[in-house]
């Protein structure tokens, strides 16, 4: 008796090993790719106010720097959802990768190049120092554009690679580099810093694909009600983070480790207006990418839009009335 006793606690102990085991190998991974709020805003409300849990989700969040990482994340399997932007999901596409976009919050190019206040004009930043991020990121985007807009070829200035916003700030207030790049946050910074705008991105309103989230083709074949309940759950923070200012705003201190209220007050009302209620990609954003790319990489000429997306999800929540509905309590 003894011994029966025994071995159905072992097999017990085993099992419940081998169950943990299981659980642990199926969690899902979210990396955010961005420490401003900017691009990250709307995963940080999912988490934080309940929204991945009340929709059936068990995520970890990861910060990596960079959409670029967050794709080659997905694309070696840690990772099973990616925050993006189009030219990283573009890049990792053409090079092979099993990667769609299945929805976005962001669908313009709210960026500003802003540097030293002796900057008098866009056309004096030909030859100066710039603090920039990694290629492929919206940020690297955004000044290879700008700078293509004013006639400036992007070897004509001095590009020196810091990485993420908070990293190209410093790099400006220290006087280390004369100019960068940043989004609505690092603008109201800049400018409290003594900083000017020398290129307004935002007002050019530019189609672009900025802040969206990926996954793979691999995921989406093999557990579509995964991406479903992602696509419900960030419909509803982007509700949340509109109609709940004041907790959104404390959400955004925690993750911005203290960023000041003014500046967050800035990018609340900054992004308000700007977030994507029904989730869908900018198809035209992803045309004006490829057509900008197509100068450099024969691949991305033979491209198309629809090469790079997955609307299913967002075309079936648009049927279900779930964002109308969210909209019509208020």
């Amino acid at each position: 008796m003894r011994t029966l006793q025994a071995g159905i606690w072992l097999c017990t102990a085993v099992l419940s090993i081998v169950l943990s085991s299981r659980e642990s190998a199926a969690k899902d991974y979210l990396a955010y790719i961005s420490d401003s709020p900017d691009s990250s805003v709307v995963y940080w409300v999912a988490k934080d106010a309940g929204l991945f849990k009340k929709h059936g989700l068990d995520l970890e969040m990861v910060f990596m720097s960079g959409s670029t990482r967050g794709v080659q994340g997905l694309i070696s399997g840690d990772l099973s959802f990616a925050a993006a932007v189009g030219p990283s999901v573009i890049n990792g596409k053409l090079a092979g990768g099993d990667v769609a976009i299945f929805s976005s919050v962001g669908n313009t190019l709210p960026y500003y190049i802003v540097g030293k206040s002796e900057i008098k004009s866009p056309e004096e930043l030909k030859g100066r120092s710039a603090a920039v991020h990694i290629p492929g990121t919206a940020a690297d985007f955004a000044l290879r554009l700008a700078l293509k807009r004013v006639g400036i070829a992007y070897r004509d200035i001095k590009a020196i690679m810091v990485g993420g916003a908070p990293g190209r700030f410093a790099a400006l207030k220290t006087g280390n580099v004369d100019f960068t790049v940043v989004t609505e946050s690092g603008k109201i910074d800049a400018e409290r810093s003594g900083f000017k705008v020398v290129i307004d991105m935002a007002k050019l309103n530019v189609p672009f694909q900025f802040a969206c989230t990926a996954t793979t083709g691999k995921i989406i074949r093999q557990n579509p009600e995964l991406v479903r309940r992602m696509v419900r759950s960030l419909a509803e923070a982007v509700h949340y983070f509109k109609t709940h200012k004041d907790d959104s705003i404390k959400i955004m201190q925690h993750y911005t480790l203290g960023q000041s209220r003014a500046v967050l007050e800035g990018s609340y009302s900054a992004y308000r207006d700007l977030l994507v209620e029904d989730l869908f990609p900018t198809m035209e954003g992803l045309r004006n990418t490829l057509e900008v790319q197509a100068s450099f990489d024969p691949k991305a000429a033979k491209a198309k839009a629809e090469d790079f997306v997955d609307l299913r999800f967002v075309e079936e929540l648009k049927k279900s009335g779930f964002v109308e509905q969210l909209y019509s309590r208020r």
